[in-house]
Order: C-alpha cells, then structure tokens, then sequence
C-alpha cells in the first residue's frame, strides 16, 4: 500500500490533532481560557512553522512542538 505524498496542499489534513493537543495543555498550564490558548497558538512563530511542510514539524509529537513554544 502506497503512503499519500505529503505537500504543502495537504498538511493541514496532519495537524489538527496535535493543535488540540496544544492549545489544551495552554489552556491548562497557563490558566488561559480555551479561546486565548487557541488564539496564542495560531498566532505563534511555533505554529507558522508547523504549518509549513518543508519543516516537517508536522512529524513530530505535540509535546515536542508544545516545548518549542516555552523556548
């Protein structure tokens, strides 16, 4: 079975998982309504990056891109 290809059309398909992830763990550990850790997420350099598949952050687990964020 082939794997499908992983371009800058389809990334999106790959992330909505880990930005829940995210933006919970935010929500939590910073006491941040839901709505703000969202909004602090889709607004960080850390989330542009994700976004982007030549970066391939998207392989990588939320708690790691969640670290990038407290860096």
């Amino acid at each position: 079975m082939l794997r499908p290809q992983v371009t800058q059309e389809n990334v999106h398909l790959f992330i909505p998982n880990k930005v829940a992830k995210i933006c919970g763990e935010i929500n939590r550990s910073e006491n941040l309504s839901l709505k703000d850790a969202i909004l602090k997420f889709y607004n960080s350099p850390v989330y542009e990056t994700l976004s982007r598949e030549s970066s391939k952050l998207w392989q990588e687990g939320w708690v790691y891109v969640y670290q990038m964020m407290n860096e």
